[in-house]
């Protein structure tokens, strides 16, 4: 049976050199590198070493040296056959079928595919800077690319013309028939002449993982359709297999993050801002293969998009894509830019993004964030929506120790966040200290929250009804609120104008004097309804939690008086209590 370069090159990427090593050798990292005691002879120093961006082992004891089939040859005794069909198998692909059809090109054929590229790249690279073709140089002045960042990673130009890459590379002995199966020409419909694929465009060189040119994206220097362009597939390309700007990646620190931008120019700026782990995919979703790419420079790539609804879409198909391939340490973060900014833009603003990068999010609260924000789940409908969609993701995590964790966090956060709606987050104006009696200032800033932000009903109304107000004229005005929530429409008439109407006014210019919100900005009817939320929710908190230790010392007066087991039991209880919410 053949198996073709190109197939061997897939096995390769897919699978992780120190994951299979490291079932048999025990491996540490270091720096960029594992390290580990060498199976192929005895030693009590580690002098074996395991390099998963350059694919291959290496024993400076003894001199081993191979990449992933090599060592399962070696380490179980395989054949090449048998190690092949191994890693396939670990891979999910299918062996290659023996007969014609499955027969691929010889390698020389490969090999004229490369000198071919390699070729066009250095003449698109010299075009960029020629004075005929300024316009392209001065494009890239206004997108603040310096000339450093041009020439370290290889940008050129593809000037206007049809014919101008055909005539040099022939020029050069390479055939139309090359030419085309490198993606430089195109066959047109109409015509039976084939043209070149790019022409007018900045020039992107798209290189493989040990950084050989193997295909092109072009971008427009004016408008015009497509904006961006990028080489078809071909035996040396597959555009989901390759991560824009991988190469260069290597470059990065170990201790700094993998950046998964959207396109070209992001990279490139990112690049220049000192951000050396900036890659992109390439004009696709993010694929499974790109995500193991990903992985054998950082085990927990951030997720950097767009702040729009495209950018939004594009996150929440990535967070899908990767719950089959997780696995112990292997996961995604993300980071949300904000509204009309990009890596691009941002990258120029200062360390507003360094800092961006630094809050990502991690895989699991980006999950429940796509679920959860902006939506309520009042009913045990929606609650048990919410819970199916947990449990479906839960269901496509394939390692069963992740699988576990997840379905463990999601019942927290459905706890947290649904049945109690507890919230760590501080609100935005934090409660002022004074010789104040905090349970009285928590019922009426509580009550001035919802009259000011009644859309807060919807989420609030549980907790909001099973409060008990010490001051019973307040008790009622709770009951009232309520009422107004089960049976007006809040478009017909305000709640501030139904309590007026209803004879609460002394008890409104009570809540919603300066004396109370003085103690709380978050309940003014200026706050944001996002402030007004995360003041209800830390009031609501700090009022249980004082209404628990008022309960707490009259039930130790109790025990102190009876010493019954009720009474020991109903201290201990509101102890647990209380020091739980410490």
């Amino acid at each position: 049976m053949q198996i073709s370069p190109k197939f061997l090159e897939t096995l390769r990427s897919r699978l992780s050199l120190s994951e299979i090593i490291g079932e048999k050798v025990k491996l540490t990292r270091k720096g960029r590198e594992f390290l580990g005691l060498c199976p192929f002879h005895h030693e009590k120093t580690p002098s074996f070493t395991v390099n998963e961006e350059k694919e291959f082992y290496h024993c400076f004891g003894c001199g081993a040296h191979g990449d992933i089939i090599r060592f399962l040859m070696e380490a179980h005794n395989y054949t090449f056959m048998e190690a092949v069909k191994e890693l396939a198998i670990r891979a999910g692909l299918s062996l290659p079928q023996d007969g014609p059809q499955s027969e691929t090109k010889p390698q020389e054929d490969l090999n004229a595919l490369r000198e071919v590229v390699n070729e066009a790249n250095l003449w698109f690279q010299k075009n960029l800077f020629l004075a005929k073709h300024g316009e392209a140089l001065r494009y890239t002045e206004r997108r603040g690319l310096t000339r450093e960042t041009l020439k370290r990673l290889g940008l050129g130009y593809a000037p206007e013309g049809h014919h101008n890459l055909e005539t040099y590379l022939k020029n050069k002995g390479f055939s139309n028939e090359i030419l085309l199966k490198a993606g430089l020409l195109v066959q047109g419909e109409s015509t039976s002449t084939p043209y070149d694929r790019f022409r007018r465009r900045l020039i992107f060189p798209i290189l493989d993982s040990r950084g050989k040119v193997v295909a092109f994206g072009g971008r427009l220097l004016e408008k015009g359709e497509p904006k961006y362009l990028n080489s078809p597939e071909t035996p040396l390309f597959s555009k989901g297999k390759l991560l824009y700007g991988f190469y260069y990646a290597k470059e990065k620190a170990s201790t700094d993050p993998l950046i998964v931008v959207e396109g070209y120019m992001d990279v490139i700026s990112l690049y220049q801002a000192g951000f050396k782990g900036a890659v992109a995919p390439l004009g696709t979703a993010l694929t499974e293969d790109q995500i193991l790419l990903a992985w054998r420079l950082d085990p927990e790539p951030i997720l950097c998009f767009d702040g729009d609804t495209a950018g939004l879409k594009a996150a929440a198909r990535a967070a899908e894509r990767v719950l089959p391939l997780l696995k112990p340490g292997y996961s995604l973060r993300f980071v949300f830019l904000p509204q009309g900014e990009d890596p691009d833009s941002l990258s120029q603003k200062g360390t507003l993004f360094k800092t961006l990068i630094q809050q990502s999010h991690p895989l699991l609260n980006t999950l429940w964030m796509f679920l959860t924000n902006g939506r309520t789940f009042k009913t045990p409908e929606h609650k048990a929506a919410l819970q199916k969609q947990c449990s479906l993701w839960c269901q496509a995590i394939q390692n069963s120790d992740v699988r576990k964790n997840y379905q463990y966090a999601f019942k927290d956060f459905f706890y947290r966040d649904i049945v109690v709606k507890k919230d760590v987050k501080q609100p935005i104006s934090s409660l002022k200290k004074g010789n104040v009696n905090f349970l009285s200032i928590h019922e009426r800033l509580l009550l001035a929250i919802l009259v000011n932000h009644p859309k807060l009903l919807d989420e609030t109304s549980d907790d909001f009804a099973f409060l008990e107000f010490k001051d019973a004229r307040l008790h009622e005005l709770k009951d009232t609120i309520l009422y107004y929530y089960a049976e007006q429409n809040l478009e017909e008439v305000s709640l501030k104008d139904f309590l007026l109407r209803q004879g609460y006014e002394k008890e409104l210019d009570t809540i919603l004097s300066p004396q109370v919100l003085i103690h709380g900005a978050f309940a003014k009817s200026s706050a944001s309804l996002e402030e007004a939320r995360l003041g209800w929710r830390e009031v609501f908190r700090h009022h249980q939690h004082d209404l628990d230790k008022k309960d707490l010392q009259a039930a130790q007066d109790i025990l102190a008086e009876e010493m019954s087991e009720t009474a020991w039991k109903r201290f201990k209880m509101l102890k647990i209590s209380i020091l739980s919410q410490d």
